[in-house]
């Protein structure tokens, strides 16, 4: 399927568009899935930033993850041109979170392809009705996943980040 990406120089128009295009389906990482997460890719432009917002379910119902708090999220996915530029990348999350920018989970590049193309996950994990929540226990133990992180662990530190 050939999707056409829209693109974007102004960041409320993209923020809207692109929340719009989420609303329209579920995301749950199966093929039969994968037109939508096409769907829902945009670029912006001043930033230089792909951007990826899905609607995903299904992280604990499949046993990917044992925590049923962690069963469905908003999903932003961001990589730049110029390589990943954390003061962007806060930028374009808090115009899509907003707020609930403090319950965010982000989720640095794991596989080869998001490492080469320096993809970050911002997350905002969801109750059933779509509201942000700030899940209780970890996703598989007690200790944090290797590459999480929260919004204000990622975006507090200021110095040496690239803009």
């Amino acid at each position: 399927m050939n999707v056409m990406n829209p693109v974007f120089i102004n960041l409320q128009a993209l923020v809207v568009s692109a929340k719009a295009r989420a609303a329209t389906g579920l995301y749950d990482g199966t093929k039969e899935t994968f037109d939508y997460l096409l769907a829902c890719r945009s670029f912006f432009v001043p930033a230089g930033a792909k951007v990826i917002f899905t609607r995903d379910q299904g992280h604990h119902s499949c046993g990917w993850w044992k925590n049923p708090d962690y069963e469905r999220c908003f999903h932003l996915s961001l990589s730049f041109d110029e390589g990943y530029l954390a003061r962007r990348a806060e930028s374009l999350a808090k115009a899509f979170f907003g707020d609930d920018t403090r319950l965010l989970w982000i989720e640095s590049p794991q596989t080869p392809q998001g490492k080469a193309l320096e993809v970050w996950h911002y997350r905002l994990f969801c109750d059933p009705a779509w509201k942000g929540i700030k899940p209780t226990g970890e996703v598989y133990s007690r200790r944090m996943p290797k590459g999480w992180m929260s919004f204000s662990e990622k975006h507090g530190r200021r110095k040496g980040s690239r803009s």
